[in-house]
């Protein structure tokens, strides 16, 4: 498995132009259908990450990647799996010859009724470590902030590996799952 991020800056409009002119007519019409310029962009610079992460890492120089009905990415041309995610103005992927998933968020302050809804018992005892006073406000500690991003990126890492869509949050336990936890710039980043 291989893994790349970056900002959205890091290739030109010329790139990402050019980029634009080899999708599938599947990824145009995603792309076409995108209202935001930055959102766009995010798109392409993902296509671009992953075409250059085929190449260098793989000898791939001739897939294409299409958008499942789900809306999860597939080649045609090659046998590796693909999963890309972004956040802000950073994009992150991973190509892999087993299923793999990827997410990126931001490290920032959150609010923590959100726990209610994606952790499971032994997720929320990790998250508040006992510490019921931090139930239902606005978070700006930094240690407890890193804990709900470790468990929202590995929740929407896991999902993307299956492919299924997010389902229910709660019916997977992360504690117990074994990914790569990076951190990037104040950005996280989770593969599975």
């Amino acid at each position: 498995m291989h893994w790349t991020f970056c900002d959205t800056d890091f290739f030109s409009i010329d790139d990402l132009q050019q980029a634009y002119e080899t999708l599938s007519p599947s990824r145009k019409e995603h792309i076409d259908r995108l209202k935001k310029q930055e959102d766009k962009c995010r798109s392409l610079t993902g296509e671009l990450l992953v075409q250059k992460l085929l190449k260098e890492q793989y000898s791939v120089f001739d897939a294409v990647l299409h958008r499942g009905t789900n809306g999860q990415p597939y080649f045609t041309g090659c046998d590796r799996y693909v999963s890309i995610s972004h956040c802000d103005k950073k994009v992150a992927c991973a190509v892999s010859q087993h299923p793999v998933g990827i997410d990126i968020e931001k490290l920032r302050p959150v609010n923590l009724k959100l726990y209610h809804h994606i952790c499971t018992a032994e997720e929320t005892e990790y998250l508040l470590q006992g510490n019921r006073a931090l139930e239902d406000q606005p978070c700006e500690d930094a240690a407890v902030i890193r804990r709900f991003f470790e468990i929202w990126t590995a929740k929407e890492a896991y999902f993307k590996k299956l492919g299924t869509g997010i389902t229910d949050l709660k019916s997977v336990n992360t504690l117990s799952l074994q990914g790569q936890l990076h951190i990037i710039d104040g950005y996280m980043v989770q593969i599975f």
